[in-house]
């Protein structure tokens, strides 16, 4: 064998080694986690979509917009419908705001069936643990006395 040939083998021998390393290694590696695609891989389908991942992206269009709207229109007709929508904004904020206390006022009425129905579950087991525990103090009391009157026999 030539020089060359031994230095081939020795280079093979090396790199079946590291890959013989690797895959040992390997196997013990944890298992890779799993990750959520991102949300610009699939196109929205819809706006409702669109909206949902990209909020910001929508307030901003939605101020263009306006911008856009009240630069075209006259004063004066911007005047009047600047009104109305301030209306409209405040009749909608009262809706938002009398829902929010429905909601609110639903779920405490919610809350409190649920802390009645946790108390009417646990009588039984808090009244067997009363007793339990009023068994167990009077026998440790009868054990004590028991133990004390022993120790007075022994003590003659």
């Amino acid at each position: 064998m030539s020089k060359t040939d031994l230095r081939r083998d020795r280079v093979a021998k090396r790199i079946a080694a590291s890959q013989e390393r690797l895959t040992r290694e390997s196997d013990s590696l944890p298992a890779r986690p799993r990750r959520d695609p991102l949300p610009d891989r699939d196109p929205p389908e819809d706006y409702r979509s669109l909206a949902r991942e990209y909020p910001w992206l929508m307030i901003a269009a939605g101020l263009g917009l306006g911008v856009l709207v009240a630069t075209v229109l006259p004063r004066k007709f911007a005047g009047k419908t600047a009104k109305r929508a301030m209306g409209i904004a405040t009749v909608a904020a009262e809706l938002g705001l009398a829902y929010g206390r429905q909601a609110r006022d639903a779920a405490g009425e919610a809350a409190h069936d649920g802390l009645v129905l946790l108390e009417e579950g646990t009588a039984p087991l808090r009244q067997r643990a009363v007793s339990a525990g009023k068994t167990v103090r009077s026998r440790g009391t009868r054990f004590a006395g028991e133990a004390i009157k022993a120790v007075a026999r022994l003590r003659k």
